[in-house]
């Protein structure tokens, strides 16, 4: 677990970082993930291209939403989810610590369904056992992942069900956009954090929580491809959970289950890999 002052000094950055010039940013990526016509990315030269929006309507597709549902999107940045989720589901909150962000997602799709709230992950404007469902797509990385955990469980109903993407700890050595990937945000300060992917499936009972669905993708680029395996390998750079609560929250959060550096990133920088 973070002390105060490194988490405070961690939300200042993530407020600093979000609230510049991040959303133009964000949508270009994505506008450019949704053309067809793409190759690599030309935003960031060599990579592949963000999940577009057909990837991130069919992660939404396993939390199985339906009408007389509450749902919570964590991050939802400028809104591009919205306007399916206010249609799927009676009632949406949409979150994001980016007061910038959350202006974008009211002037892209607004709904009498939709209510907007500029929060952290991990600290939520809500009563205890609100929500039947959570959406957190492409943003676990950047939250203090088993703090946010505790309190997406609080805010969930029991039996309530979390869509959680993420980028795994240990990747391969030869995946040489995941790791340029990593440089360019240690380069300018992209919030980023790695799942231990094993050691949390291994204590998730702890939070209260089991694994319903597991997806994992080996390559940067598979997730955006489609490209998944149902098993679990030694290396490999994404994943899509969906959990259900199914019990009370009591994990140790002395335990890392993530940190600010892929394992990989780490050797390939010392030689070792």
């Amino acid at each position: 677990m973070l002390d105060k002052e490194s988490n405070d000094a961690y939300n200042e950055a993530r407020l600093r970082y979000w609230n510049e010039d991040y959303v133009q940013y964000w949508k270009a990526r994505v506008n450019e993930a949704n053309d067809p016509t793409t190759g690599l990315s030309a935003l960031v030269t060599g990579d592949v291209p963000t999940t577009g929006d057909e990837r991130y309507l069919q992660a939404i597709d396993l939390l199985g939403i339906n009408p007389t549902q509450s749902v919570l999107e964590l991050a939802c940045g400028f809104g591009r989810s919205l306007p399916v989720l206010s249609q799927l589901a009676d009632e949406v909150a949409a979150v994001d610590i980016s007061e910038q962000m959350i202006e974008a997602a009211r002037r892209n799709f607004a709904a009498a369904n939709i209510n907007f709230h500029v929060a952290p992950s991990e600290d939520l404007p809500f009563g205890a056992g609100k929500f039947d469902r959570i959406v957190c797509f492409a943003a676990f990385d950047a939250m203090f992942q088993a703090e946010a955990l505790v309190e997406m469980h609080r805010v969930s109903k029991m039996g309530g069900r979390i869509l959680l993407t993420g980028k795994n700890d240990s990747y391969h050595y030869d995946d040489r956009q995941a790791y340029e990937a990593e440089l360019g945000a240690r380069s300018k300060g992209h919030p980023n954090y790695f799942t231990d992917v094993k050691k949390l499936l291994s204590d998730l009972g702890r939070f209260g929580f089991e694994t319903i669905s597991a997806k994992y993708f080996e390559y940067r680029g598979d997730f955006s491809s489609g490209r998944e395996r149902a098993e679990m390998l030694p290396h490999f750079y994404e994943y899509i959970l969906v959990l259900e609560k199914i019990g009370p929250c009591r994990p140790d959060l002395s335990v890392r289950y993530y940190g600010p550096v892929s394992k990989t990133f780490v050797l390939l920088q010392q030689g070792l890999a």
